[in-house]
């Protein structure tokens, strides 16, 4: 290899920075020269106290971090979720001579890369370990970032979509109004055809922003669902003229823990489409609530068309649809954002219907704490 080749390698694929964590200075010193042995060249750091390491960690830019399981003030799993909570892409290997598949589970679950049992340290182990761990992290961190950037730019794209939207809206009316009575029934149709087509794909643009703007976690906080329902009856109100239907809610409502206004989006389009798909002479949807066990339970009742068995889950899919947009407008979408908005709020939704009877969709969310229980604190949900 020549020089030049040398400092291309040098430049491009620099000496590891590991740090090493573990109470016992035998285990450090045995950890340690296996990983020079599997990396020559590493800087290989020690740090007998976990709480030290943490400040290290802090101070230092490691490319991964061994740790051992067991060590006094902080064992290696809490140390991992530290700082799993600090550097979300930074290697995590956890060291053990107590391993068993239930530590190995919690150890993935707590923020840990990869395991690596101490009966098994030697240098082709550490090395394996290692790269994969690295490998992972890094694939993990060009996802996430490429995500946002997708997000970003579908957000951006949908924004700068609205203006021509508009545009065709409006200058497809004014054309309509100046020729109203001159020109041929055709065109009118034409026209009205093409105006239908910008108010459809304004709608779907406003929904993929909403679908956007759902991959942030949202802020959780208890709220009453009473309250929240009666927004959804304002907010209906002329609907619910139109269609000379019924909006009932049954029972005592309790109290939620999640967002409200995204429960408030979830059940009105709930209700929408149970007042929308119906063919009943007396449109009508049934709200009630009920506490079991630490989860509120909703259901949204209607006597509209129903769903096959077969569609159930098929609903909740992007762009799915079981009428024709000549039949029902809609975008394809509402269930789907429905389902995100749920999830975000560490719940869970799900149908039950039967075709000519109606559906019922159940909502499962975190219950409010009872009263005398310790408050609990504001926090985002974790979006899945």
């Amino acid at each position: 290899m020549t020089d030049a080749q040398e400092l291309l390698d040098v430049r491009f694929n620099p000496p590891l920075s590991l740090l090493v964590v573990d109470d016992s200075e035998a285990d450090r010193e045995l950890a340690s020269i296996a990983l020079r042995a599997a990396f020559q060249d590493a800087d290989v750091h020690q740090c007998a106290d976990p709480l030290a390491a943490e400040q290290t960690c802090d101070a230092g830019d490691f490319d991964c971090v061994v740790l051992d399981y067991n060590m006094p003030r902080l064992d290696g799993l809490a140390l991992a979720s530290r700082l799993r909570e600090k550097f979300a892409y930074l290697p995590i290997i956890l060291m053990t001579s107590v391993g068993d598949e239930m530590l190995v589970a919690e150890a993935l679950r707590g923020g840990v890369s990869d395991y690596l049992p101490k009966a098994r340290i030697s240098a082709n182990a550490f090395r394996r370990t290692v790269d994969r761990s690295i490998h992972v992290c890094g694939q993990a961190r060009i996802i996430e970032e490429q995500r946002g950037e997708l997000e970003n730019f579908a957000y951006a794209l949908a924004h700068d979509f609205k203006q021509p939207i508009r545009q065709i809206s409006t200058f497809t009316r004014l054309i309509s109004d100046q020729i109203r009575d001159d020109a041929p029934g055709d065109v009118q149709q034409h026209l009205g055809f093409l105006g239908d087509a910008a108010r459809r794909l304004s709608k779907l643009v406003d929904v993929m922003v909403a679908y956007t703007l759902l991959n942030q976690p949202p802020t959780i906080a208890e709220f009453g669902l009473a309250s929240a329902l009666e927004s959804v009856r304002a907010s209906l109100a002329p609907y619910l003229a139109e269609r000379s239907a019924e909006f009932i809610t049954l029972g005592a409502l309790p109290m939620v823990l999640g967002n409200e206004t995204l429960v408030i989006q979830v059940v009105q389009n709930l209700v929408a489409n149970g007042l929308m798909y119906n063919r009943s002479e007396a449109p009508r949807v049934e709200v009630s609530a009920h506490i079991e066990a630490d989860y509120c339970l909703i259901e949204v009742a209607d006597n509209g068309l129903g769903i096959e068995a077969e569609y159930l889950v098929e609903i909740f899919k992007p762009l799915f649809r079981l009428h024709t947009a000549s039949e029902y407008a809609g975008t394809g979408l509402g269930l789907t954002l429905a389902r995100k908005a749920i999830l975000a709020q560490s719940g869970a939704i799900w149908c039950e219907s039967t075709p000519g009877v109606g559906s019922v969709f159940h909502i499962r969310l975190p219950a409010a704490r009872p009263a005398g229980a310790p408050a609990r604190q504001q926090r985002p949900a974790t979006p899945h």
